[in-house]
């Protein structure tokens, strides 16, 4: 069962981020992405969803690798791929090749591909402090946050920019992360653990 506890902290510790709802901030998802966020509903999947468009912009930037669920099924397509063509024979020319899930994201500046991690961060502190305030369990999605914000920091380290547009989005992004990752390290000290259910 989650005990609440005063809101006005979780709610001064996220607006003392700067990642209230009311930000006036350019879109740096497509159109699909967002309808992939609007199909998970729960906070369980929408945190990880936002955290699967983040990773994809540091794999796109060269900062971060793909990860062994994505090579996995990157080498079964090519494997069905390989396959289809053998079968075809003379019309294997006409057997369409895997498509590269990452390949819409080179789309996107440097700079953007950053704003779009920044983006996703803010989006699952606006979703916890929604939860938050309707008296919803936010302590995993707290944790999640704290982890994948500890876990990202190195990677956007090692980025280098190559201009003034980068180099500000760069230290805008190091920043957001390093505040989320400290906000959710507070807010895990006053928001109580999840009683687990007996089976």
């Amino acid at each position: 069962m989650f005990r609440p506890v005063n809101l006005a902290i979780l709610f001064v510790l996220i607006a003392s981020l700067g990642l209230m709802a009311g930000q006036g901030k350019d879109d740096y998802f497509t159109q699909n992405e967002i309808d992939t966020i609007r199909d998970a509903q729960e906070l369980k999947l929408r945190v990880p969803a936002y955290f699967e468009l983040a990773d994809r912009r540091l794999i796109i930037l060269g900062v971060a690798d793909k990860s062994e669920k994505q090579k996995e099924k990157e080498r079964k397509a090519q494997e069905q791929y390989e396959k289809d063509r053998k079968k075809a024979g003379p019309n294997a020319s006409r057997v369409k090749p895997p498509v590269d899930q990452l390949a819409y994201l080179h789309d996107f500046t440097r700079a953007e591909l950053l704003r779009g991690y920044i983006q996703a961060i803010q989006e699952v502190m606006n979703n916890i402090d929604d939860h938050y305030s309707r008296k919803l369990d936010v302590r995993d999605a707290l944790e999640d946050l704290e982890e994948f914000t500890r876990r990202t920091l190195p990677l956007l380290e090692k980025y280098k920019p190559r201009n003034a547009n980068d180099r500000a989005a760069h230290e805008e992004a190091i920043e957001k992360a390093q505040k989320a990752n400290e906000g959710a390290k507070d807010a895990l000290q006053k928001v109580p653990k999840t009683e687990k259910k007996k089976p």
